[in-house]
This record gives structure tokens, C-alpha cells and sequence, in this order.
């Protein structure tokens, strides 16, 4: 039974909802943390916000101590979706403000417009007409929102360790058609004391987040000859997108530097031009220190080499799930001490061990501590498990596109999951905007999408003459 109709009726509702939430800046927000808000008001908001409104639409509610709650529907074996209300920090180069929801064109502008609450919303909006529809299910659905996916998934660990987990369930949060494995993802934290303070590089600092390529960076120097910089500066080549401004006065004895690039998501640094490594290229450039000069080199030959971990003899592959990728997400450099942080997406068929040992190898001897900030293990669901073969036919008979299911860099809620995938909601040849300025989702993709998870709920929870 298709409920295309249905979900068109409710257009103007999806698209409320839609901005409403938007509208709540939920990042995480650690200091203003409390009982019941383990993530901060703004997060806090937000799930607030939504269970309500899940509530006014007939369902059954929980609010799992603040750190994540769900909404469900019907009775017997549980079918999860799995979507989150966090979102990254909105950062810069906006045309629109990142929390007005503006509507441009058919598209709805905002932070976690796509990456996650335009989709978790759709999935609810699909199980609002499957209920308006009076049509019987032969399994619970349960929406699960989460509110730390973007920052380490604390959210997940407490949820499962709490409630049901199901053992079939989809994440709205990734691409169509189907995502049936994901890499592993680890973030580390490499970290160095200097014996003596640096004469001229005072401070490098870039990036917010692992997961995601800085488009930023901020550098300040001294004792060097402002004219100098400001020749080598006009005089150096940097690709499209990227360039650097005098931030000061000539009569300060520092001279701050800002650098612009492209951000990304940290699955795919090869999307971005990293502000970060692009500052590091152009301070070789100037006249430092051989200690200065030797961190340049350091971190430019290793994880600044390529973005498949090429430097660090890392660069693995396989058929399942493609090339491992390395981001350089968080770099913080003071007189008197080193930084960094890396987001590294390993293959399904690979090992934590396997990228550990190389890049601990090199940095043995270099003076770094190496800490694994956070895992999540390589996830893998066959392509001929019921659970795939359900979602992409309820893929190809709503939009009548091609079905096919792939692997990613990207860690979602499916990895939680025994048998979990990501379903949505970026469409095949869809541009990439999750986690950069200008996100959007479009009022007709939000629409399609939630005939879509309405569709692959009834393949999965109803019985055959429902489907």
C-alpha cells in the first residue's frame, strides 16, 4: 500500500516541523551541562521539543534521562530507526543565517536541515500516515533520538545500556540508496611538549571538530618583518578556495594571519581544502627556526600527506568498503606545545591494530603521546539479508530509481545495531552540503524521502497485502 497521498497532505506540517527545529541551536554544549541535560540546554531543546511534538501526534513517548528518548508505534519485535538532533557547530561562509530555517528556492537552509533533522523528522512523518492510515503492523517501530552523534556517541552508549535495543533498524543519515557497511572510525590525539618556547610561531590553530575539515585557521608570528609577510603572502599560489588576510596593524609587534579553506565532512577530506594544512605549506615559505621548520615538516609529510593516510603508510583498501581516509581535524600549536587530532575511517576487513602499529612506529622516538580519544568498529550487514533487500525495494518502487547497496566512510547509528544500515537521505548526484555552510534539504527530497521510509516500514512491520 503506498500512502504517497497521505504524506502530501501533511506537507505543510513536515515543513513546519522541519524549520521549527532547525530554529533550536542543539550543539553540544559541555559547560553548561546538568542532570537531565548531560549535553547542554541547547540539545536539551531540542528533545524536548521533539518527543512533544511526538506526543501530539499520537504516540508513546520516553525521555531516556536527557540523553536520548524515543517515540514508538505498535506491538511485537522491534524495528529501530535510528536518527539524532545534535548537530556541528554552523560555522562560517553562510548566505543565510544557519538557524532561520529560511526557505530559498524549494530548499529549507539550517544546520541539521540534512544532517539529522530533516530526515529523523520524515521518519516520523512516515509513521504518523502509516498510523492516520489505520494500518496494522506486525512489529513496534521505534524512533530513537539521539543527542551526541556528532561528538562521541555518549548519547548511544547510555541508551542501549537502558533500553531494548532492536536488532533491525536503519539510520536516516547518510545517502541513498543503502548503506550496508560502514568503516571503522577512530579519533586521535596526538600531543608533544617543546623543551624550549618557539621564537616565531606563537600559535597555529584550526579546526572544531574531528569530523570535520577545517575551513579556518588562525596563525600568529613574531619577530618577522611585516613587509615580508605581506610579499610572501601576494605572492603565494593557493588553489581555488583558499587564501589568507592580515588580520592586524603593522605597528603590533605580532602579526595575525587568517587562513581560509573549504570545509567538509571528516569521511571525505578529499571534498575539502584544508585551511589548516594549506598554513602549515605556506609557513615553510618563511624564514623560522630549523625546530620550527622541522614540526612544519612533520606534519606535512605525515598526516598532512595526501588523505587516505598515505603518510603514514596507512593507505589501505578493500572491496567491501574502498580506501581508509585520514582528516586532520583539530590542530593547536603553542609556543610551548603541539596538538593534534585525527579522524582516520578504516576499512571493513581491517583492524584498530592495523592502523595503530604504523603510525605509532613513527612517532616513536618523535616525543608524541598517541591517545584513542574514541572507536567505532568496522559494521558490516550482507546485501542479501532480508533487512537490505526490504529497503531498497521500498527505494526503487517509490522513486523508481536504481537500487544498490554500498559502503562509507561515515559512522552512523546503524553501527549500534546487530543488523543496522543507513537509509537517506542524500539522493544519488545529490552535492554534498552535511556539516558545511549553506545546509540545505529540499521541501520536494523531504517529501519523497518520507514516502520512502513510510514504504520500507510496511515492508518490514505489516503484513504482505499492507507492503
Amino acid at each position: 500500500m503506498r500512502l504517497d497521498h497521505q504524506i502530501e497532505t501533511m506537507k505543510e506540517d513536515i515543513i513546519s516541523a522541519i524549520r521549527d527545529c532547525i530554529q533550536i541551536k542543539s550543539v553540544k554544549d559541555a559547560a553548561h551541562a546538568a542532570p537531565g541535560s548531560p549535553f547542554g540546554p541547547g540539545i536539551q531543546e531540542a528533545l524536548d521539543w521533539t518527543l512533544k511534538l511526538g506526543k501530539e501526534l499520537g504516540f508513546e513517548v520516553k525521555n531516556v534521562d536527557g540523553y536520548a528518548g524515543h517515540i514508538e508505534m505498535g506491538s511485537g519485535d522491534l524495528l529501530g530507526i535510528l536518527g539524532h538532533l545534535d548537530v556541528v557547530p554552523e560555522g562560517d561562509g553562510w548566505s543565510v543565517p544557519p538557524y532561520s530555517a529560511a526557505i530559498v528556492d524549494g530548499k529549507i537552509y539550517g544546520r541539521g536541515a540534512l544532517d539529522d533533522k530533516g530526515p529523523t523528522l520524515a521518519a516520523l512523518f512516515a509513521m504518523k500516515a502509516i498510523k492516520d492510515a489505520n494500518i496494522p503492523l506486525n512489529k513496534r517501530v521505534r524512533l530513537i533520538l539521539g543527542t551526541d552523534e556528532e561528538s562521541g556517541w555518549a548519547d548511544m552508549d547510555y541508551y542501549l545500556k537502558k533500553e531494548e535495543v532492536p536488532y533491525i533498524g536503519f539510520a536516516p543519515d547518510a545517502e541513498f540508496p543503502l548503506i550496508h557497511a560502514e568503516k571503522g572510525i577512530l579519533h586521535l590525539e596526538l600531543k608533544k611538549a617543546f623543551e624550549a618556547s618557539l621564537p616565531h610561531l606563537v600559535s597555529i590553530r584550526g579546526g572544531e571538530r574531528a569530523n570535520i575539515v577545517p575551513d579556518l585557521c588562525g596563525v600568529i608570528l613574531r619577530g618577522l618583518d611585516h613587509e615580508l609577510i605581506v610579499q610572501s603572502l601576494n605572492s603565494f599560489v593557493f588553489p581555488e578556495g583558499v587564501g589568507a588576510e592580515i588580520k592586524n596593524q603593522k605597528e603590533t609587534s605580532e602579526i595575525i594571519i587568517s587562513f581560509k579553506g573549504i570545509g567538509a565532512h571528516g569521511s571525505l577530506p578529499e571534498k575539502g581544502k584544508n585551511a589548516v594544512i594549506f598554513a602549515m605549506k605556506y609557513l615553510q615559505q618563511l624564514p623560522l627556526t630549523s625546530a620550527e621548520q622541522q614540526i612544519l615538516e612533520f606534519m606535512l609529510m605525515y598526516p598532512g600527506k595526501g588523505f587516505f593516510g598515505e603518510g603514514f603508510g596507512i593507505a589501505f583498501r578493500d572491496e567491501p568498503s574502498g580506501q581508509l581516509s585520514l582528516n586532520l581535524g583539530i590542530f593547536e600549536l603553542a609556543s610551548d606545545h603541539l596538538r593534534f587530532v585525527l579522524d582516520i575511517r578504516y576499512p571493513v576487513t581491517y583492524k584498530q591494530e592495523d592502523v595503530l602499529q604504523p603510525i605509532e612506529k613513527i612517532i616513536r622516538g618523535e616525543g608524541f603521546t598517541l591517545e584513542i580519544l574514541s572507536h567505532q568498529k568496522a559494521h558490516h550487514v550482507p546485501k542479501d539479508s532480508e533487512l537490505v533487500k526490504s529497503l531498497l525495494k521500498a527505494y526503487a518502487d517509490v522513486t523508481g530509481l536504481e537500487p544498490y547497496a554500498f559502503a562509507i566512510g561515515g559512522g552512523t547509528y546503524a553501527k549500534a545495531l546487530p543488523q543496522g544500515v543507513a537509509f537517506g537521505p542524500v539522493f544519488p548526484g545529490e552535492p554534498e552540503v552535511i556539516h558545511c555552510a549553506d545546509e540545505y534539504i529540499s521541501i520536494n527530497n523531504v517529501l519523497l524521502t518520507t514516502k520512502v521510509y513510510a514504504q520500507a516500514i510496511l515492508n518490514i512491520a505489516s503484513d504482505p497485502e499492507h507492503c
